[in-house]
C-alpha cells in the first residue's frame, strides 16, 4: 500500500495537474451537456446510461493520464519502430474485427459486453505524435534534408494508407495529415 502512495506522490510531481484539472472540468461540463441533451422525453429511456458511460470514461481517462505521465518519453522515442508496428497491428485488427457502427466506414472495433466501440485510429494518433517527435528529434540538425522529410512522410503515408484501405475513413486520415503539417511547421521543416 505504501508503494501506491509513493507512486501517487510521484505522479503529483511529474504530472501536469493544471492540464488534468482543466480536462476534468471540461469533461464534467460534457456530463452536464449530456444530461441536458438526453432526456427521457426524447428517447423514452433513462439518460443514466449515457451519463454512466461518460463518468466511467472520465475515470478511465484520469487513470490513463496517470499511467502515461509515468512513461519515460525517451524510452518511447528509442523504440519508435515498436510504436509503428503497434500502430500497424492496431489498424490491421479492423480486418477481422472491424464494424461500421452505422457510419459507413469500417473503422470501429466492437467488443462484446463492452458498452462502447473503439476507433483504433484515435489511439494511433497519440502514438503517431510520439513517433513524429522522435523522428524529428533524430533528424534535428538536418530536418529539411530530403531524406529526413521522406522519413517523416513514410510514417504519415503508412498510417494514412492503411487507414484509408482498411476503413475508408478519410476524415481521420486528414487529421493525420494536419498533425503532420502542424508538427512539420513547428519543427521548422
Amino acid at each position: 500500500m505504501r508503494r501506491y502512495f509513493e507512486e501517487l506522490k510521484d505522479f503529483t510531481k511529474k504530472g501536469d495537474l493544471f492540464l488534468l484539472g482543466m480536462c476534468v472540468c471540461l469533461a464534467l461540463f460534457g456530463v452536464v451537456c449530456i444530461a441536458s441533451a438526453t432526456s427521457a422525453d426524447k428517447f423514452g429511456d433513462s439518460n443514466f446510461k449515457y451519463l454512466a458511460i461518460q463518468l466511467v470514461s472520465i475515470c478511465l481517462g484520469v487513470v490513463v493520464y496517470a499511467m502515461v505521465s509515468a512513461i519515460d518519453l525517451d524510452f518511447l522515442s528509442e523504440h519508435r519502430a515498436a510504436l509503428a508496428i503497434f500502430n500497424v497491428l492496431l489498424l490491421l485488427m479492423l480486418i477481422p474485427f472491424g464494424t461500421d457502427n452505422n457510419t459507413g466506414n469500417k473503422s470501429w472495433l466492437h467488443f462484446p459486453g463492452f458498452p462502447v466501440n473503439i476507433q483504433p485510429a484515435e489511439i494511433c494518433k497519440m502514438t503517431y505524435i510520439v513517433i513524429m517527435a522522435s523522428v524529428m528529434s533524430s533528424h534535428q540538425n538536418r530536418i529539411s534534408h530530403p531524406v529526413s522529410v521522406m522519413h517523416m512522410v513514410f510514417h504519415l503515408g503508412l498510417l494514412v494508407g492503411l487507414n484509408m484501405v482498411l476503413s475508408g475513413d478519410a476524415g481521420v486520415s486528414l487529421i493525420f495529415v494536419f498533425i503532420f503539417i502542424g508538427m512539420a511547421f513547428a519543427g521548422g521543416v
